[in-house]
């Protein structure tokens, strides 16, 4: 694994929990002067892609509807193709190409269950012309990680906000590192009430954190796999083996999570990773490997590919304290009733 400097770690680790935070902040946490600070942040936007957004808990803005499409193609379309199917598409958010078991990963949102049935049954005709298999999930809530949310898909679909709040999380959503002062100018509301709103927000858990989005990882292998198991009584202990693996990867302190995302979904699949390895050889030992040997009883079947661009939106990839951020969610027959 490639080693990283100290203040490039500190300063993307800092960004990827309060992409708010001050220069000085970034400095005292980097152990360097505002000088070093501010030319480390420009060359890591340069050099890594950095995004600044938000990670909104997506149930309380009212995202109810969240999808994770995967697709096999029998025939390669060129990306321009894919970008131009794409990009007006107002379910979809983010959408990455892949090579391997499948060959896009399509993340889509909305809040009307209803047109997300029209709108999946329309995907299958846009990629006819290429042979798609398409197998779709619905997405829960994280155990750890996010997909970006776009200020586009907030704007339209987030029905639990007012729209003063809906403005201001939408323009957060596209570029969360700006000013109060230009936040005020760009909505038309004064500096006080921009504070009190994100106080609020924040207060209500709405905002869950101003964070960054890398979309050109220093990475060589970016891999996403998509499970099913076969669960078992004992299945619940091997979970929380799997758990303190995936955490035991943050002690190695890389610039990013080794896992970058882990949900739980329902549909085709049962579960999501997306992961950061050097290689080939390294991703498939580190985890599909190290997922079948601890889930060796549950009959695991895993499909996975390499992610190799960005057809729509960005990456999901940040640097998290994997710890304190990992959340297993447990559901019960009450929570039913």
């Amino acid at each position: 694994m490639k080693t990283y400097d100290f203040k490039v770690k500190a300063i993307l680790r800092a960004l990827s929990e309060n992409a708010r935070c001050s220069v000085s902040d970034l400095a005292k946490t980097a152990k360097c002067s505002r000088i070093t600070a501010t030319k480390t942040l420009k060359k890591l936007v340069n050099d890594y892609g950095i995004r600044f957004g938000i990670e909104v808990d997506e149930d309380a803005v009212g995202l109810f509807q969240r999808h994770l499409i995967i697709v096999k193609l029998q025939k390669r379309p060129k990306q321009s193709d894919l970008e131009k199917i794409f990009k007006d598409d107002p379910y979809v958010d983010n959408v990455y190409l892949c090579e391997g078991d499948f060959n896009l990963i399509i993340h889509a949102v909305t809040s009307d269950p209803m047109k997300y049935i029209v709108w999946e049954s329309l995907l299958a005709g846009k990629l006819g012309a290429y042979g798609a298999n398409i197998y779709p999930s619905e997405l829960m809530r994280a155990n750890f990680g996010n997909f970006p949310v776009s200020g586009r898909i907030i704007s339209r679909f987030a029905t639990n906000l007012d729209d003063v709040d809906k403005r201001l999380i939408t323009s957060l959503a596209e570029d969360s590192g700006k000013s109060i002062s230009a936040i005020s100018k760009e909505l038309k509301i004064n500096r006080a009430t921009v504070y009190y709103r994100l106080f609020t927000l924040e207060k209500r858990g709405v905002i869950k954190r101003f964070t960054v989005s890398v979309n050109k990882p220093p990475f060589g292998y970016i891999m996403a796999y998509a499970v099913n198991y076969r669960f078992n009584k004992t299945s619940s202990s091997r979970s929380i083996k799997m758990m303190e693996y995936y955490k035991a990867f943050d002690e190695q302190a890389p610039i990013l999570n080794t896992f970058q995302l882990l949900a739980p979904m329902s549909g085709s699949f049962r579960f999501l990773g997306i992961c950061l390895f050097d290689d080939r050889p390294s991703a498939i030992t580190g985890a599909i490997e190290a997922h079948k040997s601890i889930f060796y009883q549950e009959h695991v079947d895993i499909k996975h590919a390499r992610i190799t661009g960005i057809i729509k939106g960005s990456y999901p990839f940040r640097s998290l304290d994997m710890i304190n951020n990992y959340t297993r969610f447990r559901w019960s027959e009450d929570d039913l009733r």
